[in-house]
């Protein structure tokens, strides 16, 4: 499979020969007329033109057939390597995860639709944050140099041009600041990354912390707390960042404190024109986070609202990003996550700035990994239909009120592994060109796989059983983990994921209480175990193969869902039956088994990460610059939410005076 480019054009396709196998004889051949070394007799059985042609847009393209091959013409650099992309997954090629794509042994013959119409993306800027503030693979590849790390940063940037994206942004880290351990090592490491995301057409951004006072973690920030005179440590810091090619910078402002309005709006204000004295032209945007508690909620021109909304009053060239938080969406409920029912005002936010023609971007999560999600473990495809909804419903009101579409969508990931890759990969697709149902969407992602189009409605079911269980039943808070730091949090009054009724609380109960617990929790729990073991069956008659490296890991999260919805209503049906005085240790010991049980999947799992760094995605010391010394994927290995819940219990009921896991620092 020749692909010919002229010189110019060589690196853009490099990047796409790496994937494909060395069967397929795929190599980059350079020539003064791509177009004609295709249409002409030779090398290959598939060939493939890479022609430049502006006059399509710069992340425009059109397919074409030739006499010996395939032309993809579009802009530079953009539009041909979409074009390619798109022309190989026609192919059944999927690049699925940043360091692991599928290629079947055979390549299917491209659909004819995929021929002689002009595609262009829907949303204008399309990307992910990578929370590099977390100790996830970005964080490893991004923040530390090496070699290693710099072919793995590129290879994700690779990844993201090949699913559609066109901006990648990550948040930066406290040890480059001046009185921390600025090297020269990092910032040639980040200055390549940058240069390299460019040459493949890619803008870069960086987030930053506004005040330290509301940094929980290891952040850049900017203004130290007792500072007064703002624009001198500002322009300091910012300096910094005006060593690097960067196109944007995002602000963010903590999480369950505020500040004073006025000075807010008048930092947020110096802040921006410090950025354009320091790096002129570069895009500002500002995350609008949740959080509905009283340290976050402000009166403000005679208006309480919550503290980040603040941004409204700043100067307009500082772009909003209205955030929402783990697979919750801005139509449904939020059962309770960060105190609010649902995300409604934010919905307002969006829409008031989309209705008066203002820019305004979306910045949801496709992983919310502290204690929730893949560090349970869960797989939680809720995540897919959650933002394809959130995207469909913009748009539908855009329509519907005449104005124009979401700008920006760029999601907040936190991890690939445990399925979640494909968060990113839906994400990804679904902002260059939407679709009109889920499973459309599922069926673009799976049918080239063996049994992919059987695993299709196995997985629609599965989201509709996790929507079910989660957003109209509330069962989030008992499937999660939670962590000795929750528990403080939950203490003070502020706490992120939605709450589940204590151990202490359903004890004290009147019976009455007890049994509605009972019926509202434990049984519902009880009922997502059965249903996803229904669906495990269903997988298991698949007969996959167990060395298959993507329905396996889909099988794997399916398991795991059902043993943690077990191990969950164990949980529920044990408290209540303490509260009742019945005798709770064969319940104790039957979340003891589901635990074994339970790490065979995560073994089996950890064997087949996709990441070639593995064993530090799972370390249990793995020392960084972030505030977390160890792996993401750490409590997921050791299922520490799993034994801290029974522990917990154990030791409620004076059976038991074991130490309770932190699970956390």
């Amino acid at each position: 499979m020749p692909i010919y480019v002229t010189m110019d054009h060589q690196a853009l396709a490099d990047a796409f020969v790496r994937d494909l196998p060395a069967s397929l004889s795929a190599g980059v051949r350079v020539t003064a007329d791509p177009a004609a070394a295709v249409a002409s007799p030779g090398e290959g059985s598939t060939r493939i033109a890479l022609v430049e042609d502006a006059s399509l847009g710069a992340e425009s393209y059109q397919l074409e057939t030739a006499s010996e091959g395939f032309v993809v013409r579009g802009g530079v650099p953009l539009g041909v390597q979409y074009g390619l992309a798109h022309l190989l997954e026609a192919m059944d090629v999927r690049f699925f995860h940043p360091q692991e794509s599928f290629v079947p042994a055979v390549l299917r013959a491209p659909d004819a639709s995929v021929f002689g119409t002009v595609v262009t993306p829907e949303i204008d800027q399309r990307g992910l944050h990578l929370h590099t503030i977390h100790p996830i693979e970005a964080l490893f590849d991004f923040w530390e140099p090496s070699e290693e790390h710099l072919r793995d940063a590129e290879r994700t940037i690779d990844w993201l041009v090949k699913n559609g994206g066109n901006f990648l942004t990550y948040p930066a880290l406290n040890n480059v600041l001046p009185e921390g351990p600025i090297q020269d090592a990092w910032l040639e490491h980040t200055r390549a990354i940058m240069e390299y995301a460019h040459l493949r057409g890619i803008r870069v951004g960086m987030g930053i912390q506004i005040f330290q006072g509301a940094s929980l973690q290891r952040a850049f920030v900017l203004v130290p707390t007792g500072t007064t005179d703002l624009r001198p440590i500002v322009e300091e810091r910012l300096s910094i960042l005006a060593m690097l090619p960067l196109d944007s910078i995002q602000l963010s402002f903590g999480e369950f404190s505020g500040e004073d309005p006025d000075a807010f709006i008048a930092a947020i204000d110096l802040v921006y024109d410090a950025i354009q004295r320091v790096l002129p032209g570069a895009r500002v945007t500002a995350t609008v986070h949740v959080g509905n508690f009283p340290s976050t909620r402000v009166t403000y021109m005679g208006e309480m609202i919550l503290y980040y909304f603040l941004v409204r009053f700043t100067t307009p060239e500082v772009v909003p990003w209205i955030h929402t938080t783990m697979y919750f969406d801005l139509f449904e409920s939020a059962a309770g996550a960060y105190g609010h029912e649902e995300f409604d005002e934010h919905r307002a936010y969006l829409f008031d700035q989309l209705e008066a023609g203002r820019p305004v971007g979306y910045h949801p999560e496709t992983a919310y990994w502290v204690a929730f999600d893949n560090s349970v473990p869960l797989y939680l495809p809720l995540y897919l239909r959650n933002r394809m909804l959130d995207l469909r419903e913009i748009r539908a009101h855009a329509i519907a009120n005449g104005h124009a579409d979401l700008e920006d969508h760029v999601v907040f990931s936190s991890g690939w592994e445990w399925g979640y890759w494909q968060n990113d990969w839906t994400v990804l697709h679904t902002s260059f060109h939407l679709p009109d149902t889920d499973e459309i969407l599922l069926h673009e992602m799976l049918d080239p796989l063996p049994h992919g189009p059987e695993m299709v409605p196995i997985v629609s079911d599965l989201i509709e059983v996790q929507r079910r269980a989660f957003i109209d039943q509330r069962l989030s808070g008992y499937t999660g983990g939670r962590d000795a730091t929750f528990h403080l949090g939950e203490l003070m009054g502020v706490y992120s994921q939605p709450l589940r009724v204590s151990i202490e609380a359903v004890h004290d109960m009147m019976p009455a209480d007890r049994a509605s617990y009972r019926t509202d929790v434990a049984e519902p729990l009880a009922a997502l175990a059965t249903d996803c073991m229904a669906l495990e069956a269903r997988v298991a008659a698949l007969g996959i193969d167990p060395n298959d490296r993507w329905l396996s890991e889909i099988a794997d999260g399916i398991e795991i869902d059902r043993l943690r919805a077990q191990h969950a209503a164990a949980l529920a049906t044990a408290t209540a039956d303490y509260g009742d005085g019945v005798d709770i240790a064969p319940q104790l010991a039957a979340m003891e088994a589901l635990e074994a049980e339970a790490a065979v999947v995560v073994a089996r799992r950890r064997a087949g990460f996709h990441d070639p760094d593995g064993d530090e995605l799972v370390a249990d010391r793995r020392p960084s610059a972030s505030l977390y010394q160890y792996g993401y994927l750490r409590e997921a290995d050791q299922l520490c939410y799993w034994r801290r819940d029974r522990i917990e219990l154990s030791n409620a009921t004076g059976m038991t005076s074991l130490r309770v896991p932190g699970c956390v620092l």
